[in-house]
């Protein structure tokens, strides 16, 4: 085998070494974005069946507040729209509390995605000197020959 088909050969495989790595690199970033989709899609149900749990709870708790009131005098309806209004205080919160997760977990969702788009410019950027170093020996090994 002469220089020419030898440095040709030694190109070829390490053109195919960076492409399976770049290929590797690639499945990497979109098996770990789909983990993390996987992951905040879980926690986003975990949170909405909590919420709708306390809403049930502190509709239950409403209605018991409201027979109880029923039944009692003017000073004890009173006491009981205090208890009311700081369960709904309390619910408004937790509402506030979860659309502060939510923009959280959109936030990271962002930045992954940012993440993954560097990712991808270093494997182009990678590729093209590849390129260019493949272009540049092969014009040394036209020229020599």
């Amino acid at each position: 085998m002469d220089r020419k088909v030898g440095a040709a050969l030694a190109v070829a495989i390490i053109g195919v070494i960076v492409g399976v790595v770049g290929i590797v690199m690639a499945k990497d970033a979109k098996d770990a974005n789909q983990d993390t989709q996987a992951q905040l899609e879980q926690q986003i149900k975990q949170s909405n069946k909590s919420s709708a749990a306390k809403v049930a709870a502190a509709a239950a708790a409403a209605k018991v507040i409201e027979n109880k009131a029923a039944s009692k005098a003017a000073e004890s309806e009173k006491q009981d729209e205090s208890s009311l209004k700081s369960a709904e205080s309390k619910d408004s919160s937790q509402a506030s509390a979860n659309a502060s997760d939510i923009q959280t977990l959109e936030d990271k969702v962002d930045e992954l995605s940012t993440e993954i788009g560097n990712v991808s410019g270093q494997l182009k950027s990678n590729t093209a000197k590849v390129n260019d170093r493949i272009d540049e020996l092969a014009a040394r090994v036209n020229a020599g020959g």
